[in-house]
């Protein structure tokens, strides 16, 4: 370790130089076994369910069969907290802490994350306990159920709005000014120039797409359940920047380590010759194009960037060198952003990129259409899944003791699957206590309904 170690003051240094800036980080060498387990809970200490099981399984399957290969995991907070195999070589294990320093000034310098709970890592651990002390006073079968009907609807949180929310004022009247038109004292001259309106007499007084916070503020729960819900909410918001950045922040960490990697005067020829065939793996495109590797995406257009901006300011067309302008990028950038500002024709040509479409000849196989290289064509085909946490969009519109309406709002034609929706329904049911009504499309894009009540679940025909 003692090697690892000065290795790792290096790129600290290094860091530094460029003016990469990053929490302190520390670093663990963990068995396989614990590595599996970070990556499924995505932190080091969460509360037990079912559902990581699963992830755990899925991932020593993918690990085992060489479909993916785990080198680190690291966390965003303060300090950030690294884990790496012992498996790995000490040259691996190298490149992973450069790769670690660029995730790291990610999480430090990203705008999404600037209101990250940077001691996540304490507070995970201390919510596990609270939820661990459910279990031993309310039973396994309870909290489980609870955090089934919460984990059906993580994604559903309003990043806008902020996690910290007060509750919707009460309806009350309130004056407010009419605006009058250019000639209103001549043909309207009894027109009043304040009026009462009655605020926040509709509930909720807006479509409300935080369906956690509405549940666990207005739903029927005891206490310890709407902290179970309030514990995964505010574990959505934690991981909602690490969705929105998966490209971006890949990108850096591999642009880092390829960087570092290259000025460590201390690599062997052996070593460089190791870590150019990892690193060649972490950064390649994908066996199938239509499944692009974000490593590979973020490297190429980050790397672009900084050979564009170089050449500009050299020709004296920008103040700002291209290791400059990739970290304003990064700063400034979540993904969605980053392809359409940034993916350029020469890009698309570079790495064979395309939009499509996806249909079935008369015996039912795929047919895949090349639609567009046009680089906003492509653009827009990379980002359309990943706006909202990429889950549908449903705001509740209306909602009282009678029954609660939602509508979702289809984004490229996506419908529904009436499987999980039936399940979600049942849940939001459960804790609202009164008949659910979703408006949703079709196939064929017509208006339809989906109802829950004692009857159970059913749709229009």
């Amino acid at each position: 370790m003692s090697n690892l170690n000065y290795r790792l003051k290096e790129f600290e240094k290094m860091a530094a130089d460029i003016g990469m800036t990053h929490f302190p980080i520390e670093f663990e060498i963990v068995p396989q076994d614990v590595m599996l387990e970070v990556v499924t809970y995505a932190l080091p200490a969460r509360a037990r369910h079912w559902v990581y099981g699963q992830s755990y399984d899925y991932q020593k399957h993918s690990d085992g069969m060489g479909y993916s290969k785990i080198y680190e995991v690291i966390m965003n907070n303060d300090p950030s907290y690294a884990f790496m195999l012992d498996s790995n070589s000490d040259t691996i294990n190298t490149m992973v802490m450069a790769h670690c320093v660029g995730h790291s000034h990610f999480f430090k310098n990203n705008y999404l994350f600037q209101n990250t709970d940077r001691k996540m890592v304490y507070n995970a651990a201390e919510r596990a306990q609270r939820i661990t002390e459910y279990v031993q006073r309310y039973g396994i079968d309870k909290v489980e159920h609870t955090m089934n009907m919460a984990f059906a609807i993580d994604k559903h949180i309003d990043w806008s709005k902020g996690e910290d929310r007060s509750l919707y004022g009460k309806p009350k009247k309130i004056t407010k000014e009419v605006k009058k038109k250019e000639f209103d004292d001549l043909l309207n001259p009894k027109k009043p120039s304040k009026i009462e309106v009655i605020q926040n007499a509709n509930f909720p007084p807006h479509p409300e797409s935080d369906l956690l916070w509405f549940l666990s503020s207005y739903g029927n729960l005891e206490d310890w359940q709407k902290d179970i819900f309030e514990i995964i909410r505010q574990e959505s918001f934690y991981f909602y920047p690490q969705y929105s950045t998966k490209i971006g922040n890949e990108g850096l960490a591999s642009v880092t380590h390829a960087e570092f990697m290259s000025k460590l005067d201390s690599l062997s020829p052996e070593e460089h010759l190791d870590f150019c065939r990892v690193h060649e793996r972490v950064v390649q495109p994908g066996g199938n194009p239509l499944d692009i590797n974000p490593y590979f995406l973020g490297f190429t257009i980050l790397q672009d960037i900084r050979k564009r901006w170089d050449n500009y300011k050299s020709a004296g067309e920008s103040n700002l060198s291209g290791m400059e302008k990739m970290m304003e990028v990064v700063a400034q950038e979540d993904d969605i952003s980053l392809i359409k500002n940034y993916l350029t024709k020469e890009l698309v040509e570079e790495m064979n990129l395309f939009s499509y479409k996806s249909d079935k000849d008369k015996s039912g196989d795929s047919i895949i259409t090349i639609k567009s290289r046009n680089p906003d064509d492509v653009a827009e085909s990379l980002t359309k899944d990943m706006h909202n946490y990429r889950s549908p969009v449903i705001t509740i519109e209306k909602a009282s003791s009678a029954g609660m309406e939602l509508i979702h709002h289809p984004h490229n034609g996506k419908t529904l699957d009436e499987r999980n929706l039936a399940k979600v329904m049942s849940y939001i049911y459960e804790l609202w206590g009164a008949p659910i009504d979703m408006q949703t499309v079709d196939d064929q894009g017509e208006e339809t309904h989906h109802t829950y009540d004692e009857m159970g679940f059913s749709g229009e025909e």
